[in-house]
């Protein structure tokens, strides 16, 4: 059931600073006294520099002191469940706004509305504020992730390694041919002590043009010392082009005045999410009444249904009543590009422009106009500003509500568990937009022991996507299978062993004196000859699926024969693909 409402959202009531004493921050946020907040701030921790974290040992105390900040600045205990940061941007105090984020204040949490301390500022105009934010949250993030980095690697060491194979496709039990129609791809993964590579064919959409690219992504923890790539670099290869390009390139740099000034320009801002807070399993049955079990690939599975899952779409847009003096400001569409970035369109005439916040590219902005009110120094010592010095426009807010009720294959025999398989898709969700869907969904707390073996998410009423893991095999590790034999005579056992199995293959119905010749001949090698075997059989499985272009020995090696790029020309050539597919279409 899907619901759609259009709401004028006006301004927050007026700060009353006595609902905030239980909060420190809060507090000293609500009277402007700035002296008061710098103190508190000062007395923080405060966390050490991402390149000095090195150890698992260190990115946990790092965590820790990250958790410490999280307690005093983020705290959401009070009305509309704002931190000091929502507080801060309410009453246009760009100073307490740049001590609280410079401080490591969350940017990204949300008050009872759901939008964040940005988007406030964006849609309240405040720029000044709105320029900081932009700044330190581009930094912060960046810091976070290379914080967490050495647990993550930590993390992936620890577990087992393996191929596994993940598959997204539609399916409709109404209409016809959805599942050839609509795209779908098969999500090839390997995983090797602190390394991991991901094969994917679907690249994006153009419209509705499915857009089709033989590509992997290479997260080496462990770095490559022949390419001088750092531990940590998230590689992207393209096969057909042969380029390779690191994604987080100049990640850590500070964020261009082109893509700050583009991001800030935006009158519209949205917010999609799935709430699986309230998620409730509920088991179906078949005609019998009996739990309802089926087979998804190798593994035995119970069939559930996932009730109270809601998927949320809002969108937020400034009025369009403008000042006298201003120029006017076009509406603004927004949409999602192949990346998962966020692109404001602009349809007014003459031209139409897309504009992305994180892509470099020449932009023309809009000014807009503002109201400067002078404001009476007060004799007090502490400043009391119940409301905003510039009232914040009204702003309408769209809401799109539809109740989902996915369905859900939990078996317990698969070798993963759910808290194993998250470290991964954190990875991998930087740059593949489907796995970002699938890990807000894998967040639902399962049975202890259980892993969803396969999910059905509905899209349309007849339509859903089925996201399959269809293939999981164990890797052995390379010290262990290339390791030689430590008697000589093992050898001989080896070869007479092979010759045997050879001639047992071109003749399978041999006597049984023969046979049992066989088996006690070569009972000392059986062990190793099944291990190779298999081995070989596996492998042979996997350099066919993954074709040509990859490396059946070492899945995690650079490739020979590509050309570097950085991240940048990489979105142009893109860019230029897309506007010559466009242009042929019309």
């Amino acid at each position: 059931m899907a619901k759609s409402s259009a709401t004028t959202t006006a301004p927050f009531s007026a700060v009353k600073p006595e609902d905030y004493r239980h909060s420190p921050v809060h507090y000293a946020v609500a009277l402007g006294d700035h002296t008061t907040l710098s103190r508190l701030v000062s007395s923080l921790p405060r966390l050490a520099d991402p390149g000095q974290i090195q150890t698992e040992s260190d990115s946990l105390a790092q965590e820790r002191v990250a958790d410490q900040i999280s307690a005093v600045l983020d705290r959401r205990d009070v009305p509309f469940r704002e931190t000091p940061l929502h507080l801060s941007v309410r009453l246009n105090d760009c100073f307490a706004a740049k001590t609280l984020a410079a401080a490591g204040a969350d940017v990204s949490l949300q008050n009872s509305a759901g939008w964040n301390p940005l988007q406030e500022a964006l849609c309240q105009r405040s720029s000044d504020i709105a320029l900081v934010l932009v700044r330190l949250h581009h930094r912060f993030a960046w810091s976070k992730w290379r914080r967490r980095l050495p647990r993550l690697v930590a993390v992936l060491r620890r577990m087992r390694d393996f191929y596994m194979e993940i598959s997204f496709h539609f399916e409709s039990s109404v209409i016809p041919f959805v599942g050839k129609i609509a795209p779908s791809d098969t999500y090839k993964i390997w995983k090797r002590d602190g390394n991991l590579r991901a094969d994917t064919s679907l690249a994006g959409f153009d419209g509705f043009k499915i857009q089709r690219a033989d590509q992997s992504f290479l997260f080496l923890g462990d770095g490559d010392r022949e390419f001088d790539v750092p531990p940590g670099s998230l590689l992207v290869l393209n096969h057909d082009d042969k380029r390779i390009f690191d994604a987080f390139e100049n990640a850590g740099a500070p964020m261009s005045d082109a893509d700050v000034a583009g991001f800030c320009a935006q009158t519209s801002v949205y917010r999609p999410g799935m709430d699986v807070t309230k998620a409730e399993l509920v088991g179906r049955t078949n005609w019998r009444r009996q739990e309802k079990t089926e087979s998804v690939g190798e593994w035995k599975a119970k069939v559930y249904e996932v009730h109270n899952v809601v998927f949320s779409f809002r969108s937020r847009k400034i009025s369009t009543e403008i000042d006298a003096g201003s120029e006017q400001v076009l509406p603004l569409e927004l949409d999602e590009d192949e990346d998962g970035f966020l692109v404001a369109e602009n349809f007014g005439p003459p031209d139409r422009r897309r504009h992305s916040s994180f892509v470099r590219e020449d932009r023309e902005f809009l000014s807009l106009g503002r109201k400067s009110v002078d404001i009476p120094s007060a004799a007090a010592p502490d400043r009391r500003r119940l409301s905003p010095a510039v009232p914040p426009p009204q702003t309408k807010e769209k809401e799109y509500l539809k109740s989902l009720r996915p369905a859900v294959w939990l078996t317990e025999q698969f070798p993963l568990k759910t808290e194993e398989l998250l470290p991964l898709l954190d990875i991998l969700a930087n740059k593949v937009k489907a796995v970002r869907r699938m890990r807000d969904l894998m967040t639902t707390k399962f049975p202890p022991g259980f892993f969803p073996v396969k999910l059905a998410i509905p899209v349309v009423p007849t339509v859903r996507v089925v996201i399959t893991f269809t293939k999981f095999i164990e890797l052995q590790s390379t010290e262990q299978f290339f390791t030689p034999l430590s008697s000589p005579r093992h050898f001989g056992w080896g070869e007479r062993g092979q010759s045997e199995s050879s001639d047992a293959q071109h003749q399978p119905f041999s006597s049984s004196s023969s046979s049992t010749t066989t088996s006690s001949s070569s009972s000392s090698s059986s062990a190793w000859l099944r291990r190779s075997s298999s081995q070989a059989s596996t492998g042979s499985k996997q350099n066919h699926q993954r074709g040509p272009t990859s490396q059946q020995s070492e899945p995690f090696a650079i490739p020979n024969g590509y050309t570097w790029t950085s991240i940048i020309d990489d979105n142009k050539n893109r860019k230029l693909k897309k506007s010559k597919s466009t242009r042929r279409s019309k």
